[in-house]
């Protein structure tokens, strides 16, 4: 998740704080920043941002493609597309790979407070409208 978080300029790696009752009832917003279970390596820990959620359309900028999301699941991105394997590559992931939202960096001080949530650009998502 660089640069949002462990960015190329620090020496200590960041230590986040992980909000996990967001995962009863799938309490998340788009641009929230989460960790899953990779979805094909379920014993390894993933960190991204929600860029849509179940229902959304999602343009994927590799292939100029619009995806919608099925139920129960989302979209999740790397801020840094050049480096990041996420939905682009895998497409839409269950939301029962979601293990919490990133709340805080705790570490290092420098760095410690709240996550900021980063909406998606607009042009890339076509978010569901209730009753839609």
């Amino acid at each position: 998740m660089q640069p949002t978080l462990n960015p190329p300029d620090r020496t200590f790696e960041d230590r986040i704080l992980l909000d996990k009752l967001s995962v009863w009832g799938y309490k998340y917003r788009r641009g929230d920043v989460v960790v899953l279970r990779a979805p094909d390596r379920p014993n390894e820990f993933l960190v991204k941002r929600l860029i849509g959620l179940q229902g959304d359309w999602v343009s994927n900028p590799e292939t100029q493609d619009m995806t919608r999301i099925p139920d129960g699941k989302c979209w999740v991105e790397g801020d840094n597309a050049a480096a990041s394997s996420d939905s682009r590559e895998y497409g839409a992931v269950p939301l029962a790979l979601l293990e919490g939202r990133v709340s805080h960096i705790l570490w290092p001080p420098q760095r410690i407070g709240r996550m900021q949530s980063r909406p998606p650009d607009p042009s890339r998502v076509v978010i569901r409208r209730p009753g839609m």
